[in-house]
């Protein structure tokens, strides 16, 4: 992908017909990567369109699924520590594939394989696209403050690069896996799983870990089969990661979460682990424990305050006016009626044009909101979310003291 490629694949998103999954496929991974982002951007794209390119997040096309034996390169001695493997893939997303094996003690397992061709022509491509960005970003600033497509290119890169190196998985998989056990005499995180990870027999290209049997949060919300109680619990649990500890899955999109049949949640694709510095995540939960209470006042004080140059005197009565405003149809709304998404961001859009500056931390933070608010949209569109934010509050204030 190039600069024009680029340009043109942007202008594809705010056309009149869906483009095509596979030409965006064909383009590379970069391009998938960019389109998967642009699945989250309820604030200014379609939800027909958010949806279409939603797809890209847990299927890929059958010409460029391989058997496991192609994507072993000849590397076919590992099979040899199992009694049997499906050669198809059960799932394929946009680096690699996952078969299904048994290894000999009759375990089920789940083999992850990267393909290797996909590295290089990643870093080609996003290395000719920054330069653009960065030059379009230098002629006119405030794009980048706005949008940031600098910092969203940079998300990108980095964590499609750990994702590219499945020890990456594995290690981060592992830190998440011990906040949960420290911190569980202080805060219940028992619907909490992590798959077991063979790692004798993996790899950077090659992860190997226990099959789960259940089905991701993607399917079930496809299906009208997930509760809106399970994904509150999701919702909890993920607050308690970013709000009480700042470390937290960083692509946290429904085909990375399975309801086991064991009623268990099950994080997966862990590369990547996010975080957020202590000024942004006191200020964020403040800013949620007001904004649930309708409390539009103390709201706008606590966005002033993430922000590393704070508003004063008229500056800042000028744009608690309009941030009022701007959640004067907030209160009690369902998330049909107004999205959370659509308005945080718009709240980000007024903090920067009013003088704020929250550097660049924000995104992992708004790309959960935005994962988490899409799947409440897709399974109860009538909620109140913000009643229920409401009680995570109250729960993360109650049991913890790191706020």
């Amino acid at each position: 992908m190039n600069s024009f490629g680029f340009g043109k694949l942007i202008f594809s998103f705010y056309g009149k017909k869906l483009p095509s999954l596979y030409k965006i496929q064909r383009q590379g991974l970069l391009a998938v990567k960019i389109a998967q982002h642009y699945a989250l951007r309820i604030d200014f794209l379609g939800e027909e369109m958010c949806s279409h390119l939603s797809q890209l997040y847990t299927h890929s096309f059958p010409e460029k699924e391989r058997t496991l034996s192609e994507l072993l390169e000849g590397k076919t001695t590992l099979l040899k520590n199992f009694s049997s493997w499906d050669e198809k893939p059960f799932s394929s997303a946009s680096v690699g594939q996952v078969h299904r094996a048994t290894l000999k003690s009759g375990q089920k397992v789940a083999i992850k394989v990267i393909r290797s061709d996909f590295k290089k022509s990643f870093f080609r491509d996003i290395s000719r696209i920054e330069k653009s960005v960065f030059l379009v970003c230098k002629i006119w600033p405030k794009l980048n403050k706005i949008f940031d497509p600098v910092g969203i290119l940079e998300n990108i890169k980095n964590y499609t690069s750990r994702e590219l190196n499945l020890v990456n998985e594995y290690t981060d998989m592992k830190k998440l896996k011990n906040i949960r056990n420290s911190n569980m005499r202080y805060f219940d995180l028992s619907s909490l799983k992590f798959p077991q990870v063979y790692k004798k027999l993996s790899s950077e290209r090659i992860l190997v870990s226990d099959y789960i049997e259940g089905n991701t949060f993607d399917y079930l919300l496809a299906e009208g089969s997930l509760t809106y109680e399970k994904l509150l619990e999701l919702f909890r649990v993920h607050s308690f990661y970013i709000f009480n500890v700042g470390i937290f899955h960083g692509d946290i999109h429904p085909g990375n979460i399975i309801l086991g049949n064991d009623e268990k949640i099950y994080f997966l694709d862990c590369a990547g682990v996010s975080t957020i510095s202590p000024r942004l995540r006191k200020g964020l939960f403040w800013f949620f424990y007001y904004l649930s209470r309708y409390d539009y006042s103390k709201a706008a004080e606590n966005l002033n305050k993430m922000s590393k140059r704070t508003l004063e005197s008229d500056s800042y009565n000028n744009f608690l006016e309009k941030f009022t405003d701007l959640y004067s149809d907030f209160t009690y709304a369902t998330v049909s009626q107004v999205s959370l998404t659509r308005r945080m961001m718009e709240t980000i859009k007024l903090g920067i044009n009013s003088g704020m500056d929250f550097g660049s931390g924000m995104f992992p933070v708004i790309k959960s909101l935005m994962y988490l608010d899409g799947m409440v949209m897709r399974c109860n569109p009538h909620a109140i979310l913000m009643d229920d934010v409401r009680g995570f509050t109250d729960i993360l204030l109650k049991k913890l003291k790191k706020i």
